[in-house]
């Protein structure tokens, strides 16, 4: 009953449709402009630098904000698992916007950034290394998560957080699917371009 209430409330916070909100308030319906995506990327191509930013921060803030409280209250790996997973879940499918949601990479971050951050800032340099030589934001980001899952591995962080990482990978390369085609065509596009 316990892990039931986490996954209710990590959803329902990670559902907050964050660029979709900001795009409202700036009178932008961020769903049919750009790739029509609610994440981070989307919302710093159609809105700009600034608001992707914030929106990118209010996307970490939500996972946080579950992970923070499932931690004071229970505290187990189960239970971190649980927020985690239906934090992401619930970003790329939210409730409040008719399930169309981002992609999960914020919100992976930010689950990892809250539970391992020094394994976390290291897969977001390689990530980051990846964006300067590639261009490629998607490729970046699933550099991320796939580095992230291969760290908790090696470092048998426990085999929650292994198989964390492993769903996390797996949700954000089906979320990339479209990205993955268009890359492997070499229509993809790259950071910058319009």
């Amino acid at each position: 009953m316990q892990y039931m209430l986490v996954a209710v409330y990590s959803y329902l916070l990670g559902a907050i449709p964050s660029a979709y909100l900001i795009g409202k308030s700036r009178g932008k319906d961020i769903t049919s402009e750009g790739s029509g995506n609610i994440g981070g990327t989307n919302a710093y191509r159609v809105l700009g630098p600034r608001l992707g930013i914030l929106v990118a921060l209010m996307d970490l803030g939500k996972v946080f904000l579950a992970l923070f409280v499932t931690k004071t209250w229970l505290g187990t790996e189960p239970a971190l698992f649980t927020a985690a997973l239906a934090a992401v879940i619930g970003h790329n499918w939210s409730i409040y916007v008719k399930f169309k949601g981002g992609k999960g990479i914020a919100v992976s971050a930010g689950t990892y950034l809250f539970l391992f951050p020094n394994l976390a800032a290291m897969a977001l340099l390689v990530a980051l290394f990846n964006v300067i030589v590639t261009k490629y934001v998607s490729l970046g980001s699933l550099n991320f998560i796939m580095t992230m899952a291969l760290l908790l591995l090696v470092t048998a962080k426990g085999p929650w957080y292994i198989l964390l990482g492993f769903l996390l990978l797996f949700i954000g390369m089906y979320r990339h699917k479209t990205n993955l085609r268009a890359m492997w065509a070499g229509n993809e596009r790259r950071f910058g371009q319009n």
